[in-house]
């Protein structure tokens, strides 16, 4: 049976985001661009391990005036991994793509809060700094603390742009961070 993408090529693989059988070479070339690939599709995720992201520069890198140190983020790691955790239930509601996670992010950092994703993690931290006493709260969040922090998060999504107009890989990585801190694994 021929891809039904290019009509060429023999079809060898599912699809899951087409259900249908395309050739390795539709796959690769359409993925994340012109199809919407679900996270959990086994050829995306192999195909993860040897993509090739977008190099970040200094000129690319968000608030660059913003020191964040190791010391820093391991001082702050349950925080860290509690934004990261409510970005990801912000940002796994849709197939959301890794650009409309970055505009969020810069958007929260900004103190705006239109887009949808960046309504939704800030609704997330909201619940979050409730459920803590107004002392816990100005102990384990300072509003210093909490923009570097986002500041991070912005960082690591521009990293791991893959340029694909559909990319997830960010998406993705917080998947993989949720499932291990939240999930269990």
């Amino acid at each position: 049976m021929s891809c039904p993408r290019c009509r060429a090529r023999k079809a060898k693989r599912h699809c899951p985001a087409l259900n249908l059988d395309i050739c390795p070479q539709c796959c690769g070339t359409e993925r994340e661009e012109s199809i919407a690939c679900p996270l959990d599709c086994a050829h995306l995720r192999d195909a993860r391990q040897y993509e090739k992201l977008v190099p970040l520069t200094a000129a690319d890198t968000p608030h660059p005036d913003v020191e964040i140190t190791e010391p820093f983020l391991l001082q702050n790691q349950t925080q860290l991994i509690l934004l990261t955790n409510a970005l990801f239930v912000a940002a796994a509601t849709a197939d959301n793509t890794d650009a409309e996670v970055r505009t969020a992010l810069r958007q929260v950092i900004s103190g705006e809060a239109e887009h949808p994703i960046a309504a939704a993690f800030d609704g997330r931290l909201r619940e979050l700094l409730a459920g803590l006493t107004p002392e816990a709260q100005s102990r384990f969040w300072s509003d210093e603390t909490l923009k570097k922090l986002q500041i991070f998060l912005l960082r690591l999504a521009v990293g791991r742009d893959n340029g694909r107009s559909r990319g997830r890989a960010f998406v993705a990585f917080l998947a993989d961070h949720f499932e291990r801190t939240i999930g269990g694994k």
